[in-house]
Order: C-alpha cells, then sequence, then structure tokens
C-alpha cells in the first residue's frame, strides 16, 4: 500500500522545512522526509538577510516571536588581531534622519542560531494538519510511475520499508543529495574547496579580551603571516536582538591538519585564547567543514526539482548560502501554485532555473573572489592588502562596503532564455514607515515580481489593471529623492548618499521601467511608450494557460 501526497520533501534542514510549509500554506499536501529524528545539532549558517527573514517570519507564524536572533550593526575586515579597532573595510548600514535603516524589524544581516531555526520549523510543521512527516527515515530508490513520483523509503529504527507518491518530488537533501543524483545532474566546480571548524561559543561579554568590545558585529581577520585567518562574530546585541553571550568563530584550516584534532576542546580554547579570557567560556557546538563552490547544471527533470543545497553550494564570505537558498525555493513554490491553480502551463517550471540560475552563480563567484582577497597568503595580495589598510584603516577611514554587499540584480535578456548576464548595482531606495523607521526596497513586498517605475507608474497602470490578480505584478514608483525627503508607503526614493543616486540612474539607464522577479533578479528595461511590449513579455513569464 502507497500513500499519495502532492509534493514530496526529501531533506527537512532550513530551506526544506521552510518549503514545507510554504507548500502547506497554499493548500498542498506535503509528506515530508528526513533521515534525522531531531534537528541537526552542529553550527552551519549564522547570517540571514532582510528577504529571508520576511519569509521566516511568514512561515512560522506564532512562533516567530520564539525566533531568536540579532541585528548586525557592523561587519569590518582587519589586518590583524591587534588592528580590531582600526578595519581596512567596514561594512554598516546607512543612518537616515537619526535612524538605521531597517533596524525597526531586522536588519541588513542578522546573527542567528540554525539548530534553533529548524525546532521551530519542525514545531511548526507538526502543527500544520497538510504535512505528514516521516523523521529518522532514508530514501533508498526514487522512480517515476504514470506521471507521478515514486519513492522507496525506510525507516531506520524499525528497518521497515513502504512506497510514497507524489505529483511533484523536491530534493532538499544537501550537498550530497540523493535526488540530485536520482534526476542524473551534474555539479560544476566554480572553485577550489576550503575547510573551517567552526565553533558557536557561550560566554559573557566581561569574558572579552581587552580591544576585543563590539556590539553586534562580525570580524574577518586576515593574517598577513598566514597563520590562521579567522571570522570572529559577536552574536549579541546590545538593543539590537534577543541573543545573550554567544559568539561564532571560524578558524581557516590548513592542508595536513588533523581535523578531528582540531575539533578537541583543548585546541579551540587554544584558538579563542586570543579573544576571550581562560576558563570563561563553553563550546556550545563545533565542527568541521569543507565549504564547495557548487552549482547543479540540471535543477529540474519532468516533476522532480533540487533546492537549497541539493542545487548550489557556496563558501560564506558573503554569508548568502542559505539565504540563496530561501529565495530560489520561494521562486520554484509559487511556480508550482500557479500551475496546480491552472493559471499557468507547466512549461512555467523550467524558468525556475532560467531566472535563479544567473543570481546563483554570480553570488557563488563573488564569494569565492571574497574569499581570495581575504584569504589569500601570496606576497602581492598581501601587499595590496597592505597599501589598502595604510591609507584607509590606519588612518581611520575604511572602505564602505555596504553598497558591494547590497545583492545586485542580475540581468536576463528579454526572451527570458539564460545568456550572458550583467551585474547592476541595486541602490538603497528608502522610504519612511508609518512608525518613522526608514525601510529599503529589499524588505519592500519581496515576495512580489515587481515593475519599478523611474518617477510614474500611470501609464503601465492602464495597462497592467485588468491582468489575472495571481500573477498581477506590483507596481512600485522610484526616484532619486532628496536627504529628509518624506514619501507615502508606496513610493520609494534613495537613501541620501551620492552612490545610491548613481545606482539608480546606472539600473534604469534612461529607462522608465525595470522588470523584477521575486528577490533580486532583474528581467528586463523598458521605456515609455513600450508598455504592451512590457506586459506582453511579463505575461510570456507565466505561460498563461489558454481560456
Amino acid at each position: 500500500m502507497s500513500h499519495n501526497y502532492d509534493v514530496i520533501l526529501n531533506g527537512c534542514g532550513p530551506v526544506g522545512g521552510i518549503a514545507s510549509l510554504l507548500l502547506a500554506n497554499r493548500g498542498f499536501k506535503v509528506a515530508v522526509i528526513d533521515l534525522n529524528k531531531s534537528p541537526y545539532p552542529h553550527p552551519r549558517a549564522v547570517g540571514l538577510n532582510g528577504y529571508s527573514m520576511s519569509i521566516i517570519e511568514n512561515v512560522l507564524k506564532d512562533n516567530w516571536k520564539e525566533f531568536q536572533f540579532t541585528s548586525a550593526v557592523e561587519v569590518g575586515y582587519v589586518m590583524g588581531i591587534t588592528k580590531m579597532d582600526k578595519p581596512f573595510g567596514k561594512m554598516e548600514p546607512p543612518i537616515i534622519e537619526g535612524k538605521v535603516l531597517d533596524l525597526d524589524k531586522y536588519g541588513f544581516l542578522n546573527w542567528f542560531n540554525q539548530p534553533q531555526l529548524e525546532k521551530l520549523l519542525r514545531i511548526q510543521i507538526k502543527k500544520n494538519k497538510n504535512i505528514t512527516t516521516y523523521f529518522g527515515t532514508e530514501s533508498l530508490v526514487l522512480w517515476e510511475e504514470k506521471s507521478r513520483n515514486c519513492l522507496q523509503i525506510q525507516n531506520t529504527a524499525s528497518g521497515k520499508t513502504e512506497t510514497i507518491t507524489s505529483k511533484y518530488l523536491i530534493g532538499a537533501d544537501g550537498g550530497g543529495s540523493f535526488v540530485r543524483k536520482q534526476m542524473g545532474a551534474n555539479l560544476k566546480t566554480l572553485g577550489k574547496a576550503i575547510s573551517f571548524l567552526v565553533a558557536d561559543i557561550e560566554a559573557p561579554a566581561s569574558s572579552l579580551k581587552e580591544g576585543m568590545h563590539f556590539d553586534a558585529g562580525g570580524w574577518q581577520i586576515i593574517d598577513p603571516s598566514g597563520k590562521r585567518p579567522t571570522t570572529f562574530i559577536n552574536m549579541t546585541g546590545k538593543k539590537h536582538g534577543t541573543y545573550k553571550n554567544n559568539f561564532r568563530f571560524e578558524f581557516a584550516l590548513k592542508d595536513g591538519e588533523n581535523f578531528t584534532q582540531m575539533q578537541s576542546p583543548d585546541s579551540i580554547e587554544k584558538l579563542v585564547e586570543p579573544f576571550l579570557k581562560k576558563n570563561s567560556f563553553k563550546i556550545l557546538r563545533s565542527t568541521v567543514y569543507k565549504f564547495n563552490s557548487m552549482i547543479s547544471e540540471m535543477w529540474r527533470a519532468n516533476n522532480t526539482f533540487t533546492i537549497g543545497d541539493a542545487t548550489h553550494q557556496t563558501s560564506p564570505f558573503l554569508g548568502q548560502g542559505l539565504n540563496l537558498g530561501i529565495r530560489n525555493t520561494f521562486n520554484l513554490i509559487k511556480k508550482i501554485d500557479l500551475v496546480n491553480k491552472g493559471v499557468s502551463e507547466a512549461s512555467i517550471l523550467d524558468k525556475y532555473q532560467v531566472e535563479c540560475f544567473p543570481d546563483s552563480q554570480f553570488i557563488i563567484k563573488q564569494s569565492l573572489f571574497m574569499g581570495n582577497m581575504l584569504f589569500n597568503v601570496k606576497p602581492h595580495i598581501n601587499f595590496l592588502r597592505s597599501i589598502i589598510y595604510f591609507f584607509k584603516g590606519a588612518r581611520g577611514s575604511p572602505i564602505d562596503l555596504f553598497p558591494a554587499f547590497v545583492p545586485e540584480t542580475i540581468t536576463v535578456p528579454n526572451g527570458f532564455k539564460p545568456g550572458k548576464t550583467n551585474q547592476k548595482g541595486y541602490p538603497m531606495y528608502n522610504f519612511m514607515t508609518k512608525e518613522g523607521f526608514p525601510r529599503s526596497l529589499r524588505e519592500y513586498k519581496p515576495f512580489e515580481y515587481r515593475v519599478l517605475c523611474n518617477n510614474s507608474s500611470v501609464e503601465i497602470d492602464k495597462v497592467l489593471k485588468n491582468i489575472d490578480k495571481a500573477i498581477k505584478p506590483l507596481c512600485i514608483v522610484l526616484s532619486e529623492g532628496l536627504n529628509g525627503e518624506k514619501t507615502s508607503d508606496d513610493i520609494l526614493v534613495c537613501a541620501p548618499r551620492k552612490e545610491d543616486k548613481k545606482m539608480h540612474r546606472k539600473l534604469f539607464n534612461k529607462a522608465d521601467y525595470v522588470l523584477m522577479a521575486p528577490g533580486y533578479t532583474m528581467l528586463g528595461t523598458y521605456n515609455n511608450g513600450e508598455e504592451d511590449k512590457l506586459f506582453a513579455d511579463y505575461k510570456s513569464l507565466f505561460d498563461l494557460v489558454a481560456h
């Protein structure tokens, strides 16, 4: 006897858990399979951007108030432990009218505990009547029969096997993905894998040694001698979250080092000694990770898909691995939902990879570049960093890296086929909420397809007014704006920085409209008089069912 579902999720890490809830909340009957009976206990992801946070808040519902996180105040890059007060590069959100951008709800980067998030997701999954769980269960064989996915599973405790079926099957089962292998998908390697020892530490603020005190931030410590490049994160914010006495350390490991030995308590204590006073802290969890930079060349095979690390794996230097998985997952599920509702033909599912692949590959390559700049100890790289530090960090004027870390938009040629991509900066458009807090465009209704309008939406509104509610885009009017300009919640202006105004002009490039997919993928630009073309291109995105 087999049990039938609409969707099977193979894997219940954060991406799989979020995917199951997004589907169940849309009425799908979902089966969730995971080898682990309880959440994975070791440290993994540590940072979430605003887009991911908004999706997590949406799926956790009442459990959102239990989710612990702290909004980062700053992230810096320093030349050594003794130079923590003088970074050569720094990332911190703009202050607009005396208030930090987006800090009313969650910030540009938010520290969190992945095991806690997974625990809350499982609690919410258990509550949801549309979800059946198979925890402590292994997937054995996958095949297709009469347009249904058939999956043989085995309970690891009892040894009992059974077959379950579904219309759709999604692999959220990590880097070694069973589903991806069953699909016959190949991984494309984009860069060299690197190994890190990752440790979460509990300690009071008083345990920090002199020179180590900073509020809710993270520091990439470049060691010019090549001894041990390190990431040091203070996950405790005085006024910016709910974390208490939590620190994250990531230590680069060298070829030939014994990973088991490096993970021992004695070894970790020696590694954190420059930062924390002896006998003043507790090691909560630790593990060694090999960070790959890979992307799958096939994300869909009929009604089987991969998401998260099963699809793409990245180094941690931009903190975008989990964030990438979450926003790509939302893209896929929106498309599955449109097909299920009879709005779109099944061919729309091919556009999951078309829309998300360029963004994903770009993020992986950018993270690799950052890693090479931070951890490369070759003489010419050291010399370049030293020059930058001499002119910036040592003189108290670090490079402002915030614009560089704001997610890029990806241009896909009109026609929506994979091709050469263009990177364009994403200005920090902002508006004042009714509560008086500045908010950015990336946090403004991020789930929707959007038409960004340069100064006016009058003409495009006329064209879009009769479009099906299920696919109607959000039209947002943008302008360069002036410092202190007040706007409504529906009109955003550039933050009062010269670079944002320049990026605004570059983004539109004299065009009047920019078509955006959910997240940060730009699909095309259009001029006044081309509203009908935009409308036709937009409708083509959805492969609408003919009525």
